[in-house]
């Protein structure tokens, strides 16, 4: 099977690539080819110990080639080369004892404007903690012109939205000191710089919150990072071709490597639902939802990836619904999100009442147009399950995999977007 939800792509972009390339609409296709960010700094353990092998009996290693230069998690921050500050107090230096975050943007990408709320709201709660930084490389009467605008729908101007230092990139040194050396395509993309000067993590800012949470606490696996941004393009590769049967092989040693990372575990459960492995799903699903009952996202994704397939035949739904239930529980009941997906589990469970009723609160949280014409039509088709047919020979439409289409940019909202720059 080639499909992938939206969802799962996004959750394997952001754990395994940083930040994964599409087109400037911010549109992402299945597993984006990406180069792998490895490390000439550090010395990995040995192939045997890294290698697992395929059905030849080839080895299968995480191992970069020895000329592999790209700068990766552990590599010393390079410094940033500003023409000019647009907002916030300069830095001349990033200084060791803080933390700091990159962030490459761009005002015509989509995907960046609808995540950058969410990295001013991340400002305001670490305060002097971390310096969060916004580069552009985009001229500066068009930044400017940008900074003076109002959002659609909105009644602030970018200016007072964006409570974080936002600068131009100096004839691009910036981007190539940092995207082009870490072999980063895509933006929305962020670095966070630890407290010893050096690269800590690569990724979407949607993904950033526990990955700073944990850095700035001083609890980071930054070698978990290494492992994952290594593995990312060999999972990219097999998965593409068909083959799930090597992917598995790749992660299954690294979530022995690291048996208290639950994002291994994760991968490992998107490549069982894109294998069509119902029986690893369900065990994978019901692992999960233990070692992750706190990450509302990863519980969201299981229970969204479980219900989403409606040809799946055997699918755990009461896992389904404990995972989606524990979510909800976890946002408080005001995640669009974790909303649409219960309303697709109860519906899969012919709850039907319920699911409307659910997804009549996601579409009142809606702000984007695309989400509430999606979580609309959705609506829809199950408020339609609740009206006996017109006739004995009407026919129906097999509602959960119809809901399933429409619904997939709900629940992988699409903040967690990227765009190819221009």
């Amino acid at each position: 099977m080639e499909k992938l939800s939206i969802v799962a792509l996004l959750a394997g972009a952001l754990v395994l690539s940083g930040c994964a390339d599409s087109d400037s609409s911010g549109s992402s296709s299945k597993f984006k080819d990406g180069k792998s960010a490895s490390s000439t700094t550090e010395t990995n353990k040995s192939a045997d110990e890294n290698a697992t092998t395929d059905d030849s009996g080839k080895a299968l290693s995480l191992d970069e080639p020895e000329d592999s230069v790209l700068m990766t998690v552990g590599d010393a921050a390079p410094p940033i080369s500003i023409s000019k500050w647009i907002q916030g107090e300069p830095v001349a230096s990033m200084t060791p004892d803080k933390v700091y975050v990159v962030e490459f943007w761009a005002t015509w990408c989509g995907p960046c404007l609808r995540s950058m709320p969410h990295i001013a709201s991340l400002q305001a709660e670490y305060g002097d903690k971390v310096a969060f930084i916004g580069v552009t490389a985009e001229e500066d009467a068009v930044v400017s012109e940008f900074m003076n605008q109002v959002p659609p729908g909105g009644d602030k101007k970018w200016s007072e939205i964006l409570s974080y230092r936002i600068a131009l990139d100096d004839e691009r040194k910036t981007n190539a000191a940092y995207m082009d050396a870490a072999g980063q395509g895509g933006i929305p993309c962020a670095f966070i710089v630890g407290k010893s000067s050096k690269i800590e993590w690569i990724g979407h800012p949607m993904g950033i919150d526990d990955p700073l949470k944990q850095v700035v606490d001083g609890t980071w696996n930054s070698e978990a990072m290494r492992t994952k941004l290594k593995l990312g393009p060999q999972l990219d590769a097999a998965a593409r071709a068909g083959d799930f049967k090597k992917a598995l092989a790749l992660i299954e040693p690294v979530i022995k490597q690291f048996p208290a990372n639950p994002e291994f575990s994760m991968i490992q459960f998107r490549l069982f639902n894109a294998a069509e492995m119902v029986d690893e799903m369900n065990k994978s699903a019901a692992e999960l939802v233990k070692s992750a009952n706190d990450d509302a996202r990863q519980l969201n994704e299981v229970a969204w990836l479980l219900a989403e397939n409606p040809d799946f035949e055997g699918i755990d739904l009461d896992v389904a619904f404990a995972a989606s239930r524990r979510a909800l529980e976890l946002t408080e009941d005001k995640d669009l999100a974790a909303l649409a997906t219960n309303a697709l589990v109860n519906f899969r469970r012919g709850q039907i009442e319920e699911a409307v009723a659910q997804q009549k609160k996601a579409l009142e949280l809606a702000e984007d147009p695309r989400h509430k014409q999606q979580l609309q039509e959705s609506l829809t088709k199950y408020e339609s399950a609740l009206k006996p047919p017109a006739s004995a020979n009407s026919e129906t439409k097999d509602a959960p995999a119809s809901a399933s289409s429409t619904q997939e940019a709900a629940a992988a909202p699409a903040d967690g977007e990227t765009a190819a720059p221009k």
